[in-house]
């Protein structure tokens, strides 16, 4: 007789009807199953239960000559258990690829099943090795190429996208196809969850990503025997190169040991990525080493200069006939050094270091003299216009998809900027106007009328497929927004305006704006200094920015904004703000001024907010008593003056913070948080810094993960670690280094 039929004849001894529900703890389904009358599937409620559940649906949604035994699924993922990224790789994996057959999948079972000790580190190398078998052999080079940055270390899209074309491991007939193929090989390897995603545009689009600690080792291993990563090259040398390099450097040697032997060196000359992001060693006499690099590396397709130290470059530059991308952003060049640029090649000419806090346009290099036969082209970013035909010669760059110029506000340089992506109109998807006053700001006053006909009449096409607008500076002439926001066919999805004037029909039009998800206003003059959103208007927006601007009043009327997510501001003046309650969406606030503390209060209503960011607002303690019973409250991060004074301890008692998942500090006046008993008690991840002491870390019963932000943990943290029951992980982010 089955357990389920010994309790139904044992309460059929009662004289009365009842409902039973049982709850085991068992993995075994078929034993569950016999405690389920009428005969059916258990409810698994367990977390592989959960994946499994995911798994069995991507299998009766996806057409595939396989038929799954749903048990093999099950004992995998419960293999995995407790660890739930394990979980999740092998899910991703199958999700990627559905056409597996159960002996592939017996085979993982028995492997995990046999594992000498079934630890976090053994389970997830299995899934690793079961998700990277069947990458494509061009997505497998691109996740071992990672193997030159270090663990947890930030790494931008754009700049993998533009290494691994330049390096040639997306290789297809021409660069756009190479540069699509890299863009999907990107979004596979996070897919799979092989790299975690960093920063999420709002758009959904992963704009960085970073490489685990254990993945990084597993593809380390791997780039070493096939002598992708040189094994003599540590990571703070070996992120400067092409792979497949035969440098002969020692690990322990500075990138200045590298430029030094430069000029004598003969292994150079098989180099295609040069990536000295960071690097401050130019000055003096070392400017003869950017000459000697472009002397020596003659076949370099991408040259990285962002963030040194050079204030030249040298005519030898156009010696590199196969580059690809240039990037010095963030340098203090003057504007003339780009002037004689002459690299038929060149597809992304990276310029510019602009402050969006200061009003001061003098940063920006100068258009090529000979940009018209660049034809190549398709990234011209923060480039000045010396003369209004520079502009015109900048027409005839029919690939180009990017475009940020600085102009001066002169009627020609006007005239013929809108006449020049007039001509774009048909492949610009991006564009950043930057437009610098000719008299100082006492002399002459921006119009907030819009451009005179004789102007304003240039731009005869409008944008086919622009998606993102930025507006920088004001003219006298006239307002230039309204001639980029006009007409019902408009894909613009972000729009930034910083240091100009908005005025509210300015406003009726963004709000009209039918794909307009993200709106900054930085350092705006607001012509009434306020912003009304109203009913029915802004249906797509999803990040509003406000920074430093003259306002004194944001309101948002029931049903505007509605699909509003996050809000950023940093506002530097009094300003009250009002309607926030009716923004159902609202996951995320974002406050950065101490005129911003005060706008707390206004969100009290807001209970769907589930991540807060608090910086500069110099609350006091006593504050943090609103934020503790909030009910949706997941993240919160409190960043350098979130809090005034320079001595405060916070407290947190039972039941305060009980939905919290993720808590960061960052601020050198909270010196010591104490966690009491019954406290935060779903916390999972602290994130501290050295200048913050914890205390009762060891009665958070579901922390996981510790990181620490400084040179040495506290003893006591390490004691807290070893007495806890989960035994959290801990992450060093000691202070990095420059080379």
């Amino acid at each position: 007789m089955t357990p389920c039929e010994d309790i139904r004849n044992a309460l059929s001894l009662l004289n009365c009807s009842a409902d039973l529900m049982i709850v085991t703890i068992t993995k075994d389904i078929q034993l569950a199953k016999e405690y389920c009358y009428p005969p059916r599937e258990p409810i698994d409620y367990s977390l592989p239960g959960l994946y499994h559940d995911t798994v069995l649906k991507l299998t009766s949604q996806q057409k595939s000559e396989n038929n799954y035994c749903p048990q093999i699924l099950h004992d995998i993922l419960y293999e995995c258990e407790p660890h739930e990224f394990c979980m999740k790789i092998f899910t991703h994996a199958f999700y990627a690829n559905s056409k597996r057959s159960n002996e592939e999948l017996l085979k993982l079972r028995n492997t995990l099943r046999t594992l000498p000790e079934t630890t976090f580190n053994s389970i997830t190398k299995v899934m690793f090795k079961f998700s990277y078998s069947d990458l494509a052999k061009e997505y497998k080079s691109c996740l071992l190429h990672l193997a030159i940055f270090s663990p947890g270390q930030k790494i931008r899209r754009s700049t993998l996208i533009a290494r691994w074309v330049a390096e040639g491991l997306t290789y297809k007939e021409d660069w756009p196809s190479s540069v699509r193929q890299a863009n999907q090989c990107f979004d596979t390897l996070v897919g799979r969850c092989l790299v975690y995603p960093a920063d999420i545009g709002i758009t959904g689009n992963v704009k960085s990503c970073v490489v685990g600690d254990l993945i990084h080792g597993f593809i380390t291993t791997i780039a070493r025997k096939q002598h992708i990563v040189e094994t003599c090259l540590s990571h703070h040398l070996a992120r400067h190169f092409s792979i497949f390099n035969d440098l002969q450097l020692r690990s322990s040697d500075r990138i200045d040991k590298f430029f030094e032997g430069l000029s004598k060196s003969s292994q150079v000359s098989l180099l295609k990525v040069l990536d000295l992001e960071g690097c401050q060693c130019f000055l003096g006499k070392n400017q003869q080493y950017l000459k000697d690099i472009c002397s020596k590396m003659l076949l370099l397709k991408y040259l990285s200069l962002r963030k040194t130290n050079i204030t030249r470059l040298p005519s030898e530059i156009n010696n590199l006939h196969e580059l690809e991308v240039l990037d010095i952003r963030e340098t203090r060049m003057p504007a003339h050094p780009t002037t004689n640029i002459l690299l038929l090649k060149l597809k992304r000419l990276l310029a510019g270091h602009i402050d969006l806090n200061s009003s001061n346009f003098r940063y920006g290099v100068r258009i090529p003299r000979r940009i018209g036969k660049m034809v190549n082209m398709e990234v011209l970013s923060e480039v000045k216009a010396w003369q209004s035909n520079d502009l015109k010669d900048i027409g005839k760059l029919w690939q180009l998809r990017k475009l940020g110029v600085v102009i001066q506000d002169k009627d020609d340089h006007l005239r013929n900027l809108l006449q020049t992506i007039s001509d774009l109109h048909e492949c610009l998807c991006s564009l950043s106007i930057t437009a610098i006053p000719i008299t100082t700001p006492h002399e002459g006053t921006p119009s907030s009328a819009e451009l005179p006909y004789g102007i304003g009449s240039m731009l005869e096409n409008h944008f086919k497929i622009l998606e993102s607008l930025s507006i920088r500076g004001a003219t006298q002439k006239g307002r230039l927004l309204p001639l980029f926001i006009k007409g019902d066919k408009n894909k613009l999805v972000k729009v930034t305006l910083c240091h100009t004037l908005l005025s509210q029909d300015d406003l009726k039009l963004l709000a009209k704006l039918p794909k307009l998800q993200c709106l900054r206003l930085q350092h705006i003059v607001c012509t009434e200094h306020m912003l009304n959103f109203k009913d029915s208007e802004f249906r797509c927006l999803k990040l509003l920015v406000v920074e430093g601007s003259d306002l004194t009043n944001v309101t948002f009327e029931d049903g505007a904004a509605s699909e509003l997510e996050k809000m950023v501001l940093s506002i530097t003046s009094i300003c009250s703000i009002s309607g926030v309650d009716y923004l159902t969406n609202l996951k995320e606030l974002e406050l950065n001024s101490s005129f911003c503390g005060s706008l707390l209060s206004s969100f009290d209503n807001a209970k769907q907010i589930a991540k807060l960011t608090l910086c500069g607002t110099l609350l006091e303690v006593a504050a943090l008593q609103l934020l503790t019973k909030k009910p949706n409250i997941r993240c919160l991060v409190l960043l350098d003056k979130s809090f005034g004074g320079t001595q405060n301890e916070i407290t947190l008692e039972k039941d305060e913070f009980l939905w919290l998942n993720l808590l960061v500090v960052d601020c050198s006046t909270i010196t010591k948080i104490v966690f009491n008993r019954g406290s935060a008690s779903r916390l999972e991840k602290i994130a501290w810094s050295s200048s913050t002491s914890l205390s009762g870390i060891d009665k958070l019963s579901r922390l996981k993960e510790l990181e620490y932000k400084g040179e040495h943990v506290p003893p006591e943290v390490r004691e807290a670690i070893e007495n806890h029951k989960n035994k959290p992980s801990l992450k060093l982010n000691g202070p990095e280094t420059q080379d």
